[in-house]
């Protein structure tokens, strides 16, 4: 699941992360906006897939980053 940590941070130009895995789940359960502002997980989840489709990854970077997301989200689903 390595391999998509260097596309996430191209998508995130700018950001710099201690943990890639942590920043993901971060960003699907919208951590870094205010609690009342937060949005859902389902929809952070599809504005990521967005955002990494518009992206100009290649193909199979795309692929391998939205298996990243798919797995996070699932894990996600399981701790609640």
């Amino acid at each position: 699941m390595a391999n998509w940590h260097k596309s996430y941070g191209r998508i995130w130009k700018g950001r710099t992360f201690d943990d890639m895995d942590e920043a993901m789940e971060h960003e699907l359960l919208d951590k870094l906006t205010h609690p009342r502002l937060r949005k859902k997980a389902e929809v952070k989840f599809f504005e990521s897939v967005r955002r990494v489709n518009e992206s100009d990854l290649s193909d199979a970077e795309k692929v391998q980053l939205i298996d990243a997301y798919i797995d996070c989200f699932e894990q996600l689903q399981q701790k609640d």
